[in-house]
């Protein structure tokens, strides 16, 4: 479920936070509003020095829209700024709801489609400044956020960006298929990159280190296939449940960037480790209720002592079936020191559409 803060600063701004809110978890978002102390609303959270919240937020939230100027949001997330690929992505609207600006992480936090929702939510008009979507260009950092393939190299983005805006070729070649009309300015590779003369290109392949040997420029993107459950004791540490993670997958010839989902039952939805160690992945974190995980399809380890505790007889396994929606499962549960976890496997299926 996706994390997002909404941070106010009027009464008039809070009203403009709780409509959000509300719109929001309509759509399946999980929101949450805050308003400056000098002021009170039932449903908002009072906060008093914006710096330490802004801390806060950049650590536990997906997405954040600052409602007021653009220099009170830039001052409060400059000091936590740390890439494109870790920070969430930040919009800025007026307390009239009239405009909504993209103001960080447009393409991989998100920033740029949560600018277009909220917009259309307020009858707003969406501030879009990024190069690819002003000239209407293919952007593969946003097209690979959204068909789940983690972008290994961010340095090569701007590479790759810059040849489509100057008008020059960039090639494609992937491992797995690719649906749709390929949009403007990309090439499928067929052959050698000398044989084709295309210097760079966006390969999708779960060998990321043998991507350079296609072409001279390479943005190498692989699919994140795999989606692990986890159940833990509570108060299990983040650096814990890192390293069973690890140890598993490692065991079983699995690669940790390939992890794309991380999913639990909805009584862990606030388990600080499991919220940390999603976000330190950067993968999604979901949870299902207990009726839920019971209606996965599938043979799994049952559990009496689980189903006392938590309602249903296993956690991790049901939870991953449900998270890889039926997928083939890779790890079934495996147990240590109070955690769980399963590992299945979802198909990945990347679909080019023109932007």
């Amino acid at each position: 479920m996706i994390q997002v803060g909404i941070v106010a600063f009027s009464e008039k701004g809070g009203r403009l936070a709780l409509r959000l809110v509300a719109a929001l978890r309509e759509r399946g978002f999980a929101p949450q509003g805050y308003l400056s102390g000098r002021h009170q609303a039932e449903g908002l959270e009072a906060f008093t020095s914006l710096s330490s919240l802004t801390a806060r937020l950049f650590t536990e939230k997906d997405l954040l829209l600052f409602i007021g100027a653009c220099g009170i949001a830039v001052r409060a997330i400059a000091p936590y700024i740390k890439s494109k690929m870790k920070d969430p992505g930040v919009a800025v609207a007026d307390e009239c709801g009239r405009y909504v600006i993209s103001l960080l992480s447009g393409h991989v936090g998100g920033a740029n489609d949560f600018t277009m929702l909220t917009a259309g939510l307020l009858g707003a008009e969406p501030v879009i400044t990024t190069a690819t979507d002003r000239n209407g260009m293919f952007a593969v950092d946003s097209w690979a956020a959204s068909q789940h393939l983690r972008i290994m190299e961010p340095a090569t983005i701007v590479a790759i960006s810059s040849r489509l805006l100057a008008g020059k070729a960039v090639g494609v070649c992937s491992d797995i298929p690719i649906t749709g009309p390929l949009p403007r300015g990309l090439v499928w590779q067929d052959g050698e990159a000398e044989e084709t003369g295309l210097r760079a290109g966006i390969v999708i392949s779960y060998d990321a280190e043998g991507a350079h040997s296609r072409f001279p420029i390479a943005c190498p993107l692989v699919p994140m296939d795999l989606v692990v459950g986890m159940g833990c004791r509570k108060g299990t540490e983040a650096k814990a449940l890192r390293l069973f993670l690890c140890r598993v997958l490692e065991e079983n010839g699995l690669q940790l960037r390939r992890v794309g989902r991380l999913c639990s039952i909805r009584a862990k939805e606030g388990e600080a480790g499991l919220v940390q160690l999603a976000r330190a992945l950067g993968v999604a974190f979901d949870t299902w209720t207990a009726g839920e995980l019971m209606q996965a399809e599938g043979s799994f380890v049952s559990s009496a002592f689980v189903q006392s505790q938590m309602g249903v007889d296993n956690v991790c396994e049901r939870s991953a079936a449900l998270g890889s929606g039926g997928g083939r499962r890779l790890v079934a549960k495996q147990r240590e020191n109070g955690m769980t976890l399963a590992v299945y496997q979802r198909e990945i299926k990347p679909v080019f559409r023109a932007p």
